[in-house]
């Protein structure tokens, strides 16, 4: 599979939960930390939420990430993010003990 001829993908949108915002993004991205020459230009899809702190996105710490390895995956697994959220928060381990 070439996946360089991969659509791009970028995916934004903020849900509220309990009053506090959650920022869930889907893109396509590279894997540069590969260990093998043959993954040179390797891309996977990847969405992630975020949560807010100081009116800042906390891109360092993620609540959620799922990788897929095709497009029509990664459009379903943001959706399936957005309509979920309110599970995955509380499924999350640094909101597990916020309750």
């Amino acid at each position: 599979m070439d996946h360089l001829l991969d659509k791009d993908l970028e995916l934004k949108d903020i849900k509220e939960v309990n009053g506090k915002k959650f920022f869930i993004s889907t893109i396509k991205m590279e894997i540069r930390h590969s260990w093998i020459n043959q993954h040179k230009n390797v891309y996977v899809y990847e969405t992630m939420v975020f949560d807010e702190k100081d009116d800042k996105v906390q891109y360092e710490s993620s609540v959620y990430d799922k990788r897929y390895t095709t497009y029509d995956k990664a459009v379903k697994g943001h959706q399936y993010a957005i309509n979920n959220i309110e599970d995955i928060v509380k499924m999350s381990k640094r909101y597990k003990t916020e309750d």
